[in-house]
């Protein structure tokens, strides 16, 4: 069965293009491929580029969500929660910690969720983001009763989610062939 391999991109409003670029440039580091002027019926647009990933970023002007920070609480912004963008190790984190904290974009606070650090930031037009990398404390027996394993392999696909280049290998992990498609328990093969 044919199946997207990934994401091509991400799109996302903003009120100003120019302050969006700026920020995710200058404190996250990304980097603007393409900006698509305005004109009639068109809105200006970017192309960043976070690794493989892109945001497809459109202008429009006066946009009311773009205007006030938001300050409700996870999972009650609407769909899109948050960006979720992998760096390489948590001494990139701490880099990047440092530059959040310096526009006042973030609390600092790095927090360990099982395999993944994460750091939280809201950038100027008040969207929650957060950077993540591999944990490399994470002990796997730390795994509580309530969580279910489905994947034998569940670690070494979130290592490569979390771990730019380590996704380079498309090949199937080892346990993935022995799973059912639907049910994703084992066969027996």
């Amino acid at each position: 069965m044919s199946a997207p391999s990934g994401v091509s991109h991400i799109a996302i409003v903003t009120g100003d293009l120019d302050g969006f670029r700026a920020f995710y440039e200058d404190t996250l580091g990304l980097r603007t491929t393409i900006v698509f002027g305005g004109g009639p019926g068109h809105s200006r647009q970017a192309i960043l580029m976070a690794g493989d990933a892109m945001l497809h970023v459109f202008e429009v002007a006066n946009d009311a969500a773009t205007t006030q920070r938001v300050t409700a609480g996870m999972f009650e912004r609407g769909r899109l929660d948050h960006l979720g963008f992998t760096v390489t190790d948590l001494v990139a984190l701490r880099a990047i910690r440092d530059r959040l904290l310096a526009v006042d974009a973030s609390s600092g606070d790095i927090r360990s969720l099982g395999p993944m650090l994460s750091l939280r930031f809201v950038d100027p037009d008040g969207s929650d983001g957060e950077l993540n990398c591999y944990n490399t404390k994470f002990d796997p027996s730390t795994l509580r009763d309530e969580d279910e394993v489905i994947d034998p392999d569940w670690l070494v696909l979130t290592k490569r989610a979390l771990q730019p280049g380590a996704g380079t290998d498309r090949r199937q992990p080892s346990g993935a062939a022995r799973l059912h498609p639907r049910t994703h328990r084992r066969t027996g093969r």
